[in-house]
């Protein structure tokens, strides 16, 4: 099949698939994987919440393959590779290229220093829907800082460079850190310098062993809450665009999940673990041929679940400005019920800006 051609058809199949999202949605039809390769990486990020020890529990290559064909025979259309980075291993390219040739719509996610010219050659030819690539910071000493990797930043740069020459599209996130907070600007200038989409992420998540040592590095919440109201008043928008959220009659409805869990869309760890999401990785179970239809099937249950009437959450005024996610509460917690009181300051601090039209300062000082 000629190249070109098959590209055609898969931008079709992407204009096809956002448009029947929600009605698959309804259909609890599973049209959407994020597949976890690995937890190793080239880098030593201090936030990370991956650990190098648990590499011996790798999918194989053989293990990938098949739970590539059991996707596909699923029709499952877009699949996302993300890791660790996916370009620590070294038969990357050969699982991109059998996935790509199935006709999956893929989406990577890397730090971009290992995309090397082999990578750029085959991505000129076959391109992915896109690169999603992380920057820490917006200079060498910061990126080192966060990452321990010397000159890499450098790297980054150059290898955007280098996608965007070969007709790669490319997009921009920043795991928000307060070792670099004040260069946001900065890193938002790097990326509209390159004409290239960028968003934050201001969580930082335990680590899979449930450590939460890594909170040290996370921005305090007046501070994210300032760089958010002084975007918003940027790009006026619903709160909630980015985030997804379902608005629904709380009292009536007391959903537990918000979000589109369990619905359309799966992730399957580097242990083959298919789980509703990388934040409920916990609940997963070991995919196969056999267990797909039970363990897919099973998922349908989180949407359904019913916030019990003393959630006090489902009472709060500023719920529809609130983040908290049960699953993480599930892990961390042992509660998906359990209330952290940071994210009810941040969702009535975003209630009072949005709603009563409350001052930036007024606000923060407020927290």
């Amino acid at each position: 099949m000629d190249d070109l051609y098959l590209e055609k058809v898969q931008m079709q199949v992407l204009d096809f698939a956002t448009d029947k999202r929600t009605e698959w949605e309804k259909q609890h039809k599973l049209y959407s994987v994020i597949f976890e390769l690995t937890p190793r990486c080239n880098l030593n990020c201090v936030h990370c919440y991956l650990n190098e020890h648990h590499t011996s529990k790798e999918l194989s290559h053989d293990e990938i393959i098949e739970i590539i064909d059991i996707l596909y025979e699923k029709e499952v259309l877009f699949l996302t590779f993300t890791g660790g980075d996916i370009f620590t291993r070294r038969d990357f390219l050969d699982i991109y290229m059998y996935a790509k040739k199935k006709g999956f719509i893929i989406e990577l996610y890397t730090n971009g220093v290992l995309i090397d010219e082999k990578v750029i050659e085959v991505f000129k030819k076959y391109p992915p829907l896109l690169v999603d690539i992380s920057l820490y910071g917006s200079c060498e000493e910061t990126f080192y800082k966060v990452t321990g990797a010397k000159g890499a930043f450098a790297k980054v740069l150059e290898n955007i460079q280098k996608l965007l020459d070969a007709g790669v599209r490319v997009s921009m996130k920043a795991p928000v850190l307060n070792l670099y907070y004040d260069e946001l600007p900065k890193i938002k200038e790097i990326a509209e310098n390159f004409r290239i989409p960028f968003r934050t992420g201001f969580e930082i998540f335990p680590s899979i062993d449930n450590d939460d040592s890594v909170q040290q590095y996370a921005v305090s919440a007046s501070d994210s809450l300032r760089y958010e109201f002084s975007e918003f008043e940027k790009r006026p928008r619903a709160f909630g665009e980015d985030y997804d959220i379902e608005v629904v009659d709380l009292m009536k409805e007391r959903p537990l999940f918000r979000c589109k869990l369990g619905r359309a869309s799966c992730a399957i760890d580097y242990e083959g673990r298919m789980c509703p999401c990388m934040s409920f990785r916990h609940v997963g179970k070991r995919l196969t041929r056999e267990n797909f239809d039970e363990v897919w099937g099973s998922f349908s249950n989180y949407p359904k679940m019913k916030a019990s009437k003393n959630y006090r959450c489902l009472q709060c005024k500023a719920y529809d400005f609130c983040d908290i996610c049960p699953a993480m509460m599930q892990f961390v917690h042992g509660d998906l019920e359990y209330v952290d009181e940071h994210f009810c300051k941040t969702a009535k601090a975003r209630y009072q800006h949005y709603i009563k039209s409350v001052p930036t300062e007024e606000v923060i000082a407020s927290l």
